[in-house]
């Protein structure tokens, strides 16, 4: 490939990436290998639109990927949606511990 497409792509992708999207999370590699692809994607379109609130997301990502730790294998996206709508109809749950980690907790508690 020569060079000049190269240049060219990475300023195009860049250029995508500065004029609108703002990248909040990226999910860790412990986090990824829980998570199947379509899971990944809506969790990135949950964070990007705010659609869920983040702070539910975020306890999604801990008990999915803690889910997939236990069965050693991917949480697909059928079952990650699940685990969002039991957190929103529980909202007593609670995440212990202290307020630096509860901003990243999945990446905290799993890895």
């Amino acid at each position: 490939m020569p060079n000049t497409y190269k240049k060219n792509r990475s300023k195009t992708i860049a250029g995508r990436l500065s004029d609108g999207l703002l990248v909040r999370r990226i999910l860790h590699d412990c986090e990824r290998r829980y998570l199947a692809p379509e899971a990944q994607g809506v969790i990135y379109r949950y964070i990007a639109t705010e659609e869920v609130p983040l702070d539910i997301t975020e306890r999604a990502i801990q008990e999915a990927v803690s889910l997939g730790a236990l069965k050693n294998s991917a949480v697909d996206v059928v079952l990650f949606e699940a685990i969002v709508d039991a957190i929103l109809d529980d909202r007593s749950f609670e995440i212990p511990g202290n307020p630096s980690e509860k901003v990243y907790p999945s990446s905290c508690w799993i890895c």
